[in-house]
């Protein structure tokens, strides 16, 4: 993210230059134009979300620079007053690097669960999963282990629906026909035969059944199976009152482990 930001400034930088070259006193010219929409997007879809959801950014700051990388958007349409451009671009730097830059450049090296738990999580490809995952990253940051666990599972079996569904229900239902018939071997005591004909049904399905099953697809193999098993126990713990602890490093491991063998898996891509 640090990165990220500085070469978001060196951007701005750049096109405020570009802007201040121009000799009349309306920007018509195209490339400021895209440049000047372009970074606005860019704010929105990389930055504005994620400072506040995995790296703990003040969301109020964050909203003031909102409506500035919105003005900008705004204004990118033809023959706006570069006085407008220069303004809005003042506006941003006058303390981008005092604001976001040092505090990323500040951060504890020896990382909080919070900073943990961003690294693991950050850049994940869909905003359908962000909604769940950021919502347990603010319970991790507040300490809410149990929330965080619920929520983190959520995302991981809801990526499993859809490519379940993606792959064609018939597939699902013929794989647990086909483990369902064996009498020997890793699948002989499965026998959850399952006909399923959308993602409704689909999610009346015990997700433990649900994991034997993708491993009959082929998109988990046995190892992965265990862990995965080992993630849902730890989610039905955080769900059922019990004295079993729930520490930062057991959310830390369940993170990865979703993270890696679901959601940052190639088998498990939706798009």
């Amino acid at each position: 993210m640090l990165e990220k930001l500085r070469n978001l400034q060196g951007e701005i930088l750049a096109l405020r230059t570009e802007v201040s070259t121009v000799k009349v006193d309306r920007i018509a010219k195209k490339p400021i134009l895209n440049k000047a929409e372009s970074i606005g997007a860019r704010w929105f879809s990389e930055f504005s979300e994620t400072l506040v959801s995995q790296f703990g950014v003040d969301p109020n700051l964050i909203e003031s620079y909102s409506h500035h990388f919105g003005r900008l958007i705004k204004i990118s349409a033809p023959n706006n007053m570069k006085k407008s451009y220069l303004e809005t671009l003042r506006s941003i730097l006058k303390s981008f690097r005092d604001d976001l830059i040092i505090p990323m450049q500040t951060r504890p090296k020896g990382a909080s669960k919070s900073s943990l738990l961003s690294q693991i999580l950050e850049g994940l490809p869909s905003s359908l999963e962000n909604e769940y995952l950021n919502e347990a990253v603010q319970c991790a940051r507040h300490d809410y282990y149990r929330a965080a666990a619920i929520l983190g599972w959520c995302a991981a079996i809801d990526r499993i629906h859809r490519v379940i569904e993606k792959n064609g229900f018939t597939k699902f239902n013929v794989t647990a026909a086909e483990m369902a018939s064996q009498t020997k071997g890793r699948f002989k005591k499965f026998n959850a035969v399952q006909s399923v004909a959308s993602l409704s049904e689909l999610r009346e399905v015990f997700d433990t059944i649900i994991l034997w099953v993708i491993e009959g697809m082929g998109l988990i193999d046995s190892n992965q199976h265990t862990r995965l098993r080992s993630c849902f126990d730890l989610r039905c713990q955080c769900a059922h009152p019990g004295d079993a602890p729930i520490t930062e490093y057991n959310l830390l491991s369940f993170f990865s482990d979703i993270n890696e063998i679901v959601l940052k898996n190639e088998k498990f891509k939706i798009e």
